[in-house]
């Protein structure tokens, strides 16, 4: 039904134009009256010469006016007129529309449907009584739009038609709420409010209501296929992160994430400043928020634990879980930690890991620089299982031993070599009491069941590796069994091979990697170019490595026993040294000069005959010879000559249940000591069961099956005693006793004060 001006206007022909201002909420209803009243539809839109340009009124006009029709068909509504004068201002709106309310259209009558310009057609109609005199004006009582635009000037392929004339398009339907469209000219003067989209971050902001990150965070480019991506995925933007892999899983595969400069890396790194509260990884979440250029990511994730004292309550935190971040980072990249680490060198040792060899080595070469303490063991484990105190157990020898491959270690470790044990080098070789430690070949020949063992040698491996080698085969649950051999003078492979040629057993296998980072070139390691022991973290995975096979072979059960033993040690601390004696034979030194093959009128008293040749016994070595790479053999320093027989077993599965009797009345004699009685429920060597408490190793007494007895002789006060407990080499489990003083609860107050003592 139409309005009883409009109704009235139409049935007169005046030639004149109508003027008709609405709302939002009226404008598809008036519209729908008029077509259905026989007005034809004219859209300001078409009178647009060019799809960026304004209606051309004067056209329009015209068209009217040479229309040959019938006065009685010549009814017209015009749609769009009021938003196209609403976008080029206040001043074209007030000349335009006093141009149109006396301009004639020949005999047509002509509705003109105005939306967004109430105000302007209600001052009309107050400055001109004519008009209202006339019936050729109407204005609702609900004229309030909510008419607004958003200019994209990038495209970004949001608007599928370009330039005003679509703009038009769109209001003339009935649009209302923002409207987008693209156009090349500038709205200042527009009274209804146009916004713009100059570049693809505007139109993702437009697209996505709650996006929170800041335009800094990318590139045009980046901001731009992202965008791109986001419409395909219907602006779901965890739809886009599982399309490249980079969704919830924050922590996962994260170097592939994060290296490298294409659109995927761009995007796990936004991913996880909008995803800040998901991350679980302490680490990661800090480099996150401080985090603002997403090119410096990765090199913060290396970095940023240098922003921490060891001391501060959060290091050991941030420390832990960065280290499970960096876990398959490069070396090349990690260097870039290591230059910025180094900065600080009090500091330095406490942020490096084990993680990559690049970081073992220069621990490593710290330490050789400052000192090891057990404080930082946690940075390098293995460095700090080698260096464990093991004890040896090789009969009269045992403590002697134990205390000169302690020190053995630590001076190699230290890259230092002391007076005090030079002396002790020295008095091995003169005294030769290694002689009476049996040979490798014999302790070989009484392996129980060779026929089902797996021979491993190592070659040029001493015993200074059994403490690793007993933590790596207990994190692998396998058994131990170690015995101690020496190696045959001179200490040469092809003196002591014979073991390998005559192995009865199952398999054999030669590793020489050992052997060729000691003094082979194809090693990689040279005393003259770098004097730090960092060949040592090489060694160290040579070991391991020897071990995770060990593992395999006994858990696919190839193998009942995996005997991994060697044919000579070598000494590091002899090319410390930097000894050399005085002879240069015209036989030449061999093995860096550790040993010669006899000649004539040699007065060393530091060397012993064997086989044909003179072997030195200390640090010494022969002229003539090639200098060594990093260690030597050939001679008799005791780290040359011994050598470990190490059995490897799969350990029983069975938790050993152990137990300490009497633990409640426990008592020390001041004279003889004090006795443990202990339950153990399962042993595989019953006649070697010992207490290791502290750095003393003591030996349990067989009562039956399962019980035990041990002597402490040398606690003889009342104490509080942790002590681990061994079947051979293998560590069953610990245990934890009060020792009171003998006379009780009378005596505990006098006991005490000897307590520390």
């Amino acid at each position: 039904m139409l309005c009883i001006p409009i109704e009235n206007y139409l049935k007169t022909p005046q030639g004149l134009p109508f003027f008709c201002s609405v709302g939002d909420d009226e404008y598809c209803l008036f519209l729908e009256n008029l077509k259905q009243a026989g007005l034809k539809l004219i859209r300001v839109s078409d009178f647009c010469s060019k799809d960026d340009k304004f209606p051309d009124l004067d056209e329009m006009i015209d068209y009217f006016r040479t229309a040959d029709v019938d006065y009685r068909d010549n009814k017209y509504v015009v749609v769009g007129l009021g938003e196209s004068l609403a976008l080029r201002g206040a001043d074209e709106i007030t000349t335009e529309l006093n141009r149109l309310k006396t301009t004639t259209l020949g005999n047509a009558r002509v509705v003109l449907l105005l939306r967004g310009i109430n105000s302007y057609v209600t001052e009309l109609a107050a400055n001109d009584k004519k008009l209202t005199g006339q019936g050729r004006v109407y204005i609702s009582s609900q004229p309030l739009t909510n008419l607004a635009a958003t200019n994209v000037i990038h495209d970004v392929g949001m608007v599928p038609q370009k330039g005003i004339k679509w703009l038009l398009r769109n209001y003339e339907d009935g649009a209302s709420g923002n409207v987008l469209f693209n156009s090349s000219r500038t709205f200042f003067a527009s009274i209804i409010p146009v916004s713009i989209i100059s570049g693809a971050y505007s139109a993702l902001k437009y697209s996505i209501k709650d996006w929170s990150l800041p335009e800094q965070f990318g590139s045009d480019e980046l901001w731009e296929n992202l965008l791109k991506e986001l419409q395909k995925k219907s602006y779901s933007f965890s739809a886009v992160l599982e399309r490249y892999g980079v969704e919830d899983n924050f922590e996962d595969d994260i170097y592939a994430k994060c290296s490298g400069i294409q659109f995927k890396n761009w995007l796990y790194f936004i991913s996880l400043k909008i995803n800040a509260e998901r991350i679980q990884n302490a680490y990661l979440a800090w480099v996150a928020k401080e985090t603002d250029n997403w090119c410096e990511f990765k090199t913060n994730l290396l970095v940023f634990i240098t922003k921490l004292a060891h001391t501060d309550k959060a290091f050991k935190k941030m420390y832990t879980e960065r280290k499970k971040l960096l876990k398959e980072f490069p070396d090349s990249d990690i260097a870039i930690f290591i230059k910025k680490n180094a900065i600080e060198p009090s500091e330095e040792i406490y942020r490096l890991t084990d993680n990559t060899q690049i970081e073992r080595r220069q621990i490593l070469s710290w330490v050789a620089h400052h000192e090891w303490n057990e404080a930082y063991a946690y940075v390098y484990p293995l460095l700090s299982s080698y260096l464990q105190k093991f004890i040896f157990d090789c009969g009269s020898l045992s403590n002697e031993v134990t205390t000169y491959f302690e020190q053995y270690k630590t001076q190699k470790v230290a890259n230092q070599l002391s007076d005090a044990f030079l002396a002790q080098v020295e008095n091995w070789g003169k005294t030769y009491k290694y002689s009476r430690i049996q040979t490798r070949d014999n302790a070989i020949k009484i392996i129980p069941e060779r026929q089902s063992a797996f021979l491993y040698w190592i070659d040029a491996m001493g015993v200074e590796y059994l403490a690793l080698i007993v933590e790596l085969a207990k994190r692998k649950g396998l058994s131990v069994h170690i015995d101690i051999g020496r190696a045959e003078l001179p200490s040469l492979t092809e003196y002591n091979k014979s073991f390998f040629d005559n192995w009865d057993g199952i398999s054999k296998y030669k590793e020489e990697a050992l052997d060729d980072i000691k003094h082979h070139d194809k090693g990689g390691f040279f005393f003259t170019n770098c004097e730090d022991p960092i060949h040592l973290e090489s060694e160290i995975a040579i070991i391991e490595k020897a071990i995770n096979f060990a593992a395999t072979k006994l858990a696919m059960r190839e193998c009942k026993s995996f005997v991994i033993t060697s044919d000579h040690g070598a000494s590091r601390l002899a090319v410390l040294k930097r000894q050399e004696e005085k002879y240069s034979t015209e036989t030449g030194g061999e093995h860096s000069g550790r040993c010669c093959k006899v000649f004539d009128g040699c007065d060393l008293t530091n060397c012993v005959e064997e086989k044909g040749y003179f072997v030195l016994t200390d640090y010494g070595r022969f002229k003539g010879s090639r200098a060594a790479n990093v260690e030597v053999h050939g001679g008799a320093s005791l780290e040359e000559v011994l050598v470990p027989i190490i059995t490897l077993k799969l350990k029983k599965q069975d938790a050993v249940d152990i137990r300490v009797l009497n633990s409640d009345n426990i008592q020390a004699d001041r004279k003889k000591g004090t006795t443990v009685q202990i339950y153990i429920s399962d042993v595989d060597n019953p006649n070697n069961i010992s207490f290791v408490i502290g750095s003393t190793k003591y030996k349990a007494v067989v009562d039956d099956s399962t019980h035990y007895t041990v002597h402490l002789e040398d606690i003889r006060r009342s104490k509080t005693c942790k002590a681990d407990i061994y079947d051979g080499d293998n560590l069953l489990g610990n245990v934890e006793f009060k020792i009171k003083g003998k006379s009780g609860s009378v005596d505990s107050g006098f006991d005490s004060e000897f307590d520390d003592f």
